[in-house]
């Protein structure tokens, strides 16, 4: 790859006079500087680098890194997320950004890799074993994001890049996405003066999946013999939509050999919500299992043995589910980095924060027909055909009314799952707010030792660094004024249907 073929031997109309030059370029560049990093590094460490700026090829840094020996991707929603290394936890390690100790979103010190654009770095250097030198280390290890040095790239550069993606090919409803970035790399004042410039966007309607939770088998009497039928089930239509915008920032200032600044911004912001809309059958023939209403009749049998393969079931209430979860993420990171050299003694003074923090919830709420058990008017009944005393999602499910109708259904406390007429529990809400912030100074030095030393140099230095994080959820019931258990309120907007 990136060799020159001269084709002027192939037969032309004017081969003596024409010369052609093919030339084939590749990744041969980034893998070589991967090798590079490995070879040279004094750890264990594992590389990737860009084939050029802007060419990591993934939606985030997470799916690039997945790919390294011994390191492997916990997903979420579909889209890898965090980093497992050798079969640890994603607790166990830790990142850093440019060297720097970075904050995260989450609930521990796990860092979600998805808020790293992979278009805004140029590489990623995962240690695999300890280094004094190496701060913030994780004990499975240490995954160091790197985003361009302008000076070192050397020339003036300009990348845009979009993509258009679908998901779910085939199912009812696809998903679409874009992704878009553009980059800016220049040198100034005779290449003294470097700066760097990227944003990348990413914007995602998920595909709609289904999926279905059976409940079990239950057994109960049926004139006086005890038969198998289905226990009940959840029946769940989801969609995520994604949003993430990030913007990095390099201005690197290097007027001579003994003096380099370089100050870093990184900015990413992560919108996602996700909508369930499912619809859940307590069956439970003989009981529903603590479920009100309790008691039910079974009629219309067909028995295969003791298996109930198709019945219906009087005193039927079925609940409707709507849930949205939502989680708005926002990251910034600075950090100002300044080496002098004294001959062969190298200084160095660096400064950072990084902050993070997390807003957003999840709403639960339950729908259906308001009402006591003895309440028969407010009852319903749902049939099945085709269950094998086993599998209960391959039986067909019909119920007597219309749960997509807003005018049969309400927001109400269902089940009676409040406890009592004070809390008529509709749904239930909880509310996280995270925010995590790192402040750091660190000053260091590193010298060669004379010849004949046992040790070829000497590293030492100090850092300082102040962390704070707050981790808070608010949660409770959502539920119905009036004091009573089986209030009911209208539901607004529109009911998803469910596939049963």
């Amino acid at each position: 790859y990136g060799d020159h073929r001269d084709l002027h031997s192939f037969p032309t109309r004017h081969s003596s006079d024409l010369t052609q030059t093919v030339t084939v370029t590749g990744i041969r560049g980034a893998i070589e500087s991967a090798i590079s990093v490995k070879k040279n590094a004094d750890s264990i460490v594992e590389a990737i680098s860009a084939e050029d700026i802007g060419k990591l090829p993934d939606a985030s840094v997470a799916e690039s890194i997945s790919r390294l020996p011994g390191v492997a991707a916990q997903r979420t929603g579909g889209k890898a997320q965090q980093i497992s290394i050798r079969g640890l936890g994603p607790d166990f390690s830790t990142a850093l950004l440019n060297g720097r100790e970075q904050v995260t979103t989450g609930d521990s010190r796990g860092v979600e890799f998805d808020q790293y654009p992979a278009e805004l770095l140029n590489g990623v250097v995962i240690y695999k074993t300890p280094d004094g030198a190496l701060l913030g280390q994780g004990l499975s290890g240490t995954v160091d994001l790197q985003t361009i040095r302008p000076l070192e790239y050397g020339k003036r550069a300009v990348a845009v890049n979009y993509r258009k993606q679908h998901t779910g090919i085939g199912l009812e409803q696809e998903g679409r996405g874009d992704r878009f970035s553009l980059a800016y790399v220049d040198q100034f004042a005779d290449r003294t003066l470097g700066v760097a410039l990227g944003f990348a966007r990413f914007d995602e309607n998920g595909a709609v999946s289904n999926r279905f939770e059976a409940w079990g088998v239950a057994e109960g009497d049926y004139l006086g013999q005890t038969v198998r039928g289905p226990g009940g089930f959840n029946a769940w239509e989801d969609q995520t939509k994604q949003t993430r915008d990030g913007a990095m920032a390099v201005l690197q200032f290097k007027p001579n050999k003994t003096f380099n600044s370089t100050l870093d911004l990184f900015y990413s912001k992560f919108d996602r919500n996700k909508a369930t809309k499912g619809f859940q059958a307590p069956i439970g023939f003989s009981s529903a299992g603590g479920y009100d209403p309790g008691a039910t009749a079974l009629t219309g049998v067909t028995l295969n043995g003791n298996v109930a393969t198709a019945g219906t079931l009087d005193n039927f209430k079925g609940v409707i589910r709507n849930d949205s979860e939502y989680t708005r993420d926002k990251l910034e990171s600075i950090g100002w980095n300044n080496q002098f050299k004294l001959g062969d003694f190298t200084a160095t003074v660096d400064l950072s924060q990084s902050k993070a923090k997390r807003r957003g919830g999840i709403i639960e709420t339950t729908a259906g027909m308001p009402g006591p058990a003895d309440n028969a008017g407010s009852l319903d009944t749902i049939s099945w055909t085709g269950f094998d005393g086993n599998n209960v999602a391959g039986a067909r499910y019909t119920t007597g009314l219309n749960y997509a109708d807003r005018g049969t259904v309400s927001l109400t406390d269902v089940m009676g799952w409040g406890g009592g007429p004070s809390l008529p529990q509709a749904g239930y809400s909880k509310l996280p707010f995270v925010d995590d912030k790192i402040d750091a100074l660190r000053v260091s030095g590193k010298t060669p030792l004379p010849e004949g030393w046992f040790f070829i140099d000497a590293d030492f230095g100090l850092n300082h660094t102040d962390r704070k994080k707050v981790r808070e959820y608010v949660e409770g019931r959502l539920v119905i004024p009036g004091g009573n258990p089986y209030g009911t309120v209208a539901v607004p907007g529109k009911i998803g249907r469910a596939h049963v």
